[in-house]
């Protein structure tokens, strides 16, 4: 991301509490946009993570989290900030309603997608300038088979759909119509002290399946990520 934004239109897609909106205005953009769903039955989660009998007190306590956008609403007060914060879909994103950006950020979003190449083209159609995209991806593929683009189709119990390798992130925002201008290699982001962290013997035990391997490399490194810049073809 530009480290000066002055005089820039930015969006932050998917933004939950805000922490890339409030940067992106903190490096001077003129106006920065805000959006994520604020219900979480209208998350596009698989329908056995999003209903599941198991998933009932997590969504629960998901609802009044986000009820009101919260924490969002809390940092805006504190930074005496500007944002504007909308109800939206990333799905919904129109150039006619919304208009278009000049900037635009994305990030660890669309492994909770059903379509992440829908998401990516609707990005693409209100982006006046470049986006940052940034997402997780799955380690061992992304190192084993670097120029071969794949995704693992989860879509059961956890909150995610698909988890490409690096090389099948690229390939999504590629088929999604932006010409890629710069890319990072492969990057962790530690975990914090709440999020679920397997015992090490445990994940050892399925250490044969994907999901095993995964739970691994979070508790050691943290979750994968690889990000790119880009802008709209023509």
């Amino acid at each position: 991301m530009p480290a000066d934004l002055t005089g820039k239109r930015c969006l932050d897609v998917g933004t939950w509490d805000g922490f890339w909106a409030f940067e992106m205005e903190r490096r001077g953009a003129a106006s920065v946009t805000a959006i994520d769903i604020e219900d979480p039955l209208r998350w596009d989660w698989p329908p056995q993570a999003a209903f599941g009998a198991a998933n009932e007190a997590r969504l629960g306590y998901l609802r009044t989290f986000k009820s009101g956008a919260a924490s969002f609403g809390l940092a805006k007060e504190a930074l005496g900030s500007s944002v504007e914060r909308i109800d939206c879909s990333v799905y919904d994103l129109d150039p006619a309603v919304h208009g278009t950006f000049d900037v635009i950020f994305l990030g660890s979003l669309l492994l909770h997608l059903r379509d992440p190449v829908r998401a990516l083209d609707r990005v693409r159609g209100v982006c006046g300038g470049e986006a940052i995209l940034a997402e997780s991806i799955e380690l061992l593929p992304s190192i084993t088979r670097p120029r071969t683009p794949i995704a693992r189709l989860e879509g059961m119990d956890q909150s995610w759909w698909w988890q490409p390798n690096a090389a099948g992130f690229r390939r999504m925002v590629a088929s999604a119509g932006f010409e890629i201008l710069e890319k990072t290699g492969i990057y962790f982001l530690p975990t914090g002290t709440a999020h679920p962290r397997p015992a090490l013997h445990t994940a050892w035990r399925s250490l044969g399946s994907a999901r095993g391997r995964e739970r691994i490399v979070t508790r050691v490194k943290g979750i994968p990520h690889t990000a790119v810049r880009a802008r709209p073809l023509g």
